[in-house]
């Protein structure tokens, strides 16, 4: 029913968290041989660097296909509408191929499938757009195209597009307020409650069907946004200049020099610690490696907003202590840390994400086929041909 083999993917999340294993030395080799054995993957994948090489250089590729007939027929799409039909048909046809190459090359996350992925939707959303009626607001249009997305999020899974769909929503919400006479004071509020409640639905998916790994990476996403968004969105610095920016300039009045005070001063100031605060917070009592990094990089930003308006040194000076805390206590976490301490320690990891989906069921699929029996294969037979070239010559 979706683009990739849900079943490889099944496999690939518990082969990684096996190899972690293996590396720590709580999985023998026999067990991982056999889990390889038991649990194939036939994607074809490749490194970070040569992923984003891939997606760069078949977007570049699309783009050119499209350039070249849209240029040829530049008469014809003076029309809206018919500038819509030939996006759609062009979105569709690269969907077509996109398939084709995924089913058949077993592609999954390598860069040329992402980038078919994304260039479709762009060209089936751009397309779509087209035969709404003018003058509508910004909020309309993301509500028209969120449907389409959600379609293409579920069907593909992409991570890129589940980032579009966040942005998509969030700015709908966000053009929406702004068309009421209330929504501007309303803004910080309304996106804090949305964040919260996005950030809520997604653990409670993932904690309810933890054995669905085919959005893992979308869910992760939507989680970091969610948070990022909620702890913004309580920022005094943030609220108080974004407040500034929409703020309308009447007759006689000009642009100042720095955003007006906001209403609520006092609450949005007790946002800006207490959430970053809560954040790392749970981080430490969950031990969840999201909610500490964002708590402690949202306690930074928060004592950066005290200073921006509160400050009482000069800058450099202000930098210069900031920095010296900082290296302090990275120093002496490293070194209490160096013993696992409440369930705490500076020992490297792997980055094993044993709050995710697959722990208790990779152990089980380990511990199951590492008994199974494997037969010999004595039908493997090597010699008998010649080697050369480059100077060498013989056996081989």
């Amino acid at each position: 029913m979706r683009a990739y083999n849900e079943q490889w993917i099944y496999n690939r999340e518990i082969l990684a968290q096996t190899e972690r294993w293996h590396r720590q030395g709580l999985v023998s080799d026999e067990q991982i041989n056999a889990a390889r054995k038991a649990y194939p993957v036939e994607f074809r994948q490749t490194n970070g660097f040569i992923e984003i090489g891939l997606f760069l250089f078949t977007t570049v590729a699309i783009l050119a296909c499209y350039l070249l007939p849209a240029s040829i027929f530049s008469t014809m799409l003076d029309n809206p509408k018919a500038y819509g039909i030939f996006n759609i048909a062009f979105g569709i046809g690269i969907g077509i191929i996109g398939g084709f190459l995924i089913n058949s090359r077993l592609l999954y996350r390598n860069g040329i499938d992402n980038a078919f992925v994304v260039t479709l939707t762009g060209f089936l959303a751009f397309g779509f757009n087209q035969f709404l009626p003018n003058g509508l607001s910004l909020a309309t249009h993301c509500l028209f195209t969120l449907p389409l997305l959600l379609l293409v999020l579920w069907y593909y899974g992409d991570t890129l597009i589940a980032f579009f769909t966040l942005a998509t929503f969030y700015t709908a919400i966000f053009n929406s307020l702004l068309k009421v006479s209330w929504g501007k004071d309303a803004l910080p509020f309304v996106m804090m409650a949305v964040s919260l409640t996005i950030y809520i639905v997604v653990r409670q998916f993932i904690n309810r069907d933890i054995k669905q790994v085919y959005y893992a990476d979308p869910l992760n996403l939507a989680q970091w946004l969610s948070l990022i968004v909620l702890a913004a969105s309580g920022n005094y610095f943030v609220v108080r200049e974004l407040n500034g920016l929409l703020l309308e300039a009447g007759p006689g009045i000009t642009n100042p020099v720095e955003a007006p005070e906001i209403g609520l001063r006092g609450l949005f100031w007790v946002l800006t610690f207490l959430i970053p605060a809560i954040y790392l917070w749970q981080g430490l009592t969950k031990r969840n490696r999201m909610l500490t990094i964002l708590g402690a990089l949202g306690l930074i930003a928060a004592f950066m907003t005290f200073h921006e308006y509160m400050g009482f040194v000069p800058l450099n000076v202000a930098l210069t202590l900031g920095g010296l805390a900082l290296i302090a206590i990275a120093v002496f976490g490293i070194r209490y840390l160096a013993s696992p301490k409440h369930g705490f320690t500076d020992a490297p990891d792997d980055d094993s994400p044993n709050e995710l989906f697959l722990n208790a069921a990779s152990m089980a699929a380990v511990q199951a086929t590492s008994s199974i029996p494997h037969a010999p294969k004595d039908n493997l037979r090597y010699g008998g041909g010649d080697f050369g070239g480059a100077g060498s010559e013989g056996k081989y």
